[in-house]
């Protein structure tokens, strides 16, 4: 009797103890630590591109879903008005924007402009910016 009763404390024991080191949701067989590896693309920093622009005439900068297109696409609109510090000239302005479209064109591909411009639409008709 003795040892039926002592072998059934040393078995509480134990379990009790091993329990101790399992996290939660942990079971012997499973882990919360999941091993797989997520897209590595999803959490790359990509670098923005800045657009150069004198007025944000019809840019539509304050629509949140064309925001998200455009950041998306790598790049967002700079805009510098004249007079304001740090102004571009034109030609500064057209050589940075050149390069600008250059590394938008190898990071979307080559019809870019068109995907943007159908993406806008759609979030001016979403977003009731759409007149017409």
């Amino acid at each position: 009797m003795r040892l039926c009763l002592l072998s059934v404390v040393f078995f509480v024991f134990q379990v009790s103890y091993a329990q101790k080191k399992l996290e939660f949701g942990d079971t012997p067989t499973t882990n919360a630590k999941p091993k797989y590896r997520s897209n590595p693309k999803e959490h790359k920093n990509r670098r923005v591109i800045h657009w150069i622009k004198t007025s944000s005439k019809g840019l539509l900068l304050g629509n949140r879903c064309v925001e998200k297109v455009t950041t998306d696409m790598g790049f967002v609109y700079l805009i510098q008005p004249k007079g304001q510090k740090g102004y571009k000239n034109g030609f500064n302005r057209f050589t940075h924007n050149f390069a600008a479209k250059f590394r938008i064109l190898l990071r979307n591909g080559p019809f870019w402009k068109f995907k943007l411009k159908k993406k806008t639409n759609e979030c001016r008709k979403e977003t009731g910016d759409f007149v017409g």
